[in-house]
C-alpha cells in the first residue's frame, strides 16, 4: 500500500528517510521550518536526493508547514526529542482525523508530550500517535553534496503508541514503512533507548579529550575503553532493574544491540563499540553542548531515574551521571530534565503507571 507521509526533521534521518521511503513506494514530502538554519538548496532545486550514490525524486519539499500536513496518511517526526513540543505546535492546527503521527527518534516518552500539546491547544482531532526506541537508521547526510548515505536499519525497533490500545492499528499502517517489534507502551519503548546509557557517561568522562580534540573525536572507537565501557555497563544494570520492576523484559546492551544489527556477536561489549561497523565511524561529540551529552541527559537519564524514583528503583549511577553533567555544563538537569511529573503523571507504584500507558 503506498502512503502519503509527511516528514518533520530534514537531519540526517529525515532526509534518508525521504529518499528511502521514496523508494519503496511512497509518496514522500519533506519539510523544513522556516526557521531552521541548514542549507538543503540543493533538495529544493529539483526534490532530488543522493541515497548510497543513487539519484531519488522525491514527490515534494516545502517550507510550507500546512502544505506538509493536508492529506497525508502519517505524519512522521525525525526530530531531536527536546524539540517535540515546538514542532507539535507548529503543525497542531493542521491536522486532519484520521491521521497517524510517527515520532522516529530517539525515545523519551515523546508521545505523550506531544498529546500534552494538543490537549493545552485545544485540538481534538482523531490522530494516533506512538514511538519507537531510536531512530530507524544510522545515517549520515551532506548538504554540501547532498549526499545521503544509509549506513544500516534497526533491525529490532520496538513501538508502541500512547495510549497503548492504539498500537495494534498504528502498526498495521507503519508496517508499510518499517518493520517494528510491538512493545507493551511508551514506557518500555522509552527504556530500551539505547542512547542514554551509551552516550552520557563516556562523553562527559572524554571532556578533557573532546575540549582539546574539537572535531576529530570518535567516541565509540575512541571514548569507550575498558574503563569508561564500565559506566555503561552500570548504568544497564539499572535501566535492567527498572524493567524488571515494570514487568518488561530486561535484556541486557550487548544483546539488545546485537539484535538491532549494530554490534557483532561473540564480542565483549568493549570491542562491540570499538568495531562496530554501523557506529565506529560515526564523527563526535565534538563539544560538551552535543545532543549525545545534553538531550541525552536531559530528556534520558534524568526521565529514567524519575521512573526509577516512582517504582523504588535506586540509580546511583545514572545520579551520578547526572550530577557530574550539571558541574561540567554549569546547569542543574535535575530541575530542568524531563520527570514524570512535568508529564502529569502522578503514580504510587509500577501497577498504576502501566495501567496509564495503557489508556
Amino acid at each position: 500500500m503506498t502512503l502519503k507521509i509527511g516528514i518533520f526533521g530534514a537531519g540526517h534521518g529525515g532526509v534518508t528517510a525521504a529518499a528511502d521511503l521514496t523508494k519503496s513506494g511512497h509518496e514522500v514530502t519533506l519539510y523544513q521550518s522556516r526557521e531552521s538554519g541548514r542549507n538543503l538548496e540543493k533538495i529544493m532545486e529539483n526534490n532530488e536526493i543522493i541515497l548510497n550514490g543513487e539519484a531519488v525524486k522525491i514527490h515534494s519539499f516545502t517550507r510550507d508547514v500546512e502544505e506538509a500536513v493536508s492529506g497525508q496518511d502519517v505524519l512522521m517526526l525525525t526530530i531531536p526529542s527536546p524539540a517535540v513540543e515546538k514542532v507539535t505546535e507548529n503543525f497542531a492546527p493542521y491536522l486532519e482525523d484520521g491521521q497517524h503521527i510517527y515520532i522516529n527518534s530517539a525515545s523519551a516518552m515523546c508521545s505523550i508530550r506531544l498529546r500534552n500539546v494538543l490537549q493545552k491547544m485545544g485540538i481534538k482531532k482523531d490522530v494516533k500517535v506512538g514511538e519507537s526506541m531510536s531512530l530507524t537508521y544510522a545515517s549520515r547526510y551532506n548538504a554540501e553534496t547532498n549526499e545521503a548515505n544509509l549506513i544500516g536499519y534497526n533491525q529490532h525497533n520496538l513501538f508502541a503508541a500512547y495510549p497503548a490500545k492504539d498500537t495494534d492499528e498504528m502498526l498495521e499502517v507503519l508496517s508499510e514503512m518499517y518493520d517494528f517489534v510491538r512493545a507493551d507502551t511508551i514506557i518500555e519503548v522509552t527504556l530500551n533507548n539505547g542512547n542514554p546509557e551509551s552516550h552520557p557517561g563516556p562523553s562527559i568522562l572524554n571532556a578533557g579529550r573532546i575540549d582539546y580534540a574539537g572535531d576529530s573525536f570518535y567516541l565509540y572507537k575512541e571514548g569507550i575503553t575498558e574503563h569508561t565501557v564500565n559506566v555503561v555497563h552500570k548504568i544497564d544494570e539499572e535501566r535492567q532493574a527498572i524493567c524488571k520492576v515494570l514487568g518488561y523484559e530486561a535484556v541486557d546492551k550487548s544483546s539488545r544491540s546485537e539484535r538491532s544489527g549494530y554490534f557483532e556477536e561473540g564480542k565483549t561489549l568493549l570491542e562491540q563499540f570499538n568495531e562496530s561497523p554501523m557506529l565506529k565511524d560515526i564523527l563526535g561529540p565534538t563539544d560538551l553542548e552535543n545532543r549525545y551529552i545534553t538531550e541525552d541527559v536531559e530528556s534520558g537519564l534524568v526521565l529514567w531515574a524519575s521512573i526509577a524514583d516512582a517504582v523504588g528503583v535506586k540509580t546511583p549511577v545514572m545520579d551520578s551521571v547526572i550530577t557530574l553533567t550539571g558541574v561540567l555544563l554549569e546547569r542543574d538537569y535535575f530541575e530542568m530534565g524531563l520527570t514524570l511529573d512535568k508529564l502529569g503523571i502522578d503514580i504510587k507504584d509500577a501497577e498504576e503507571l502501566n495501567k496509564i500507558m495503557i489508556g
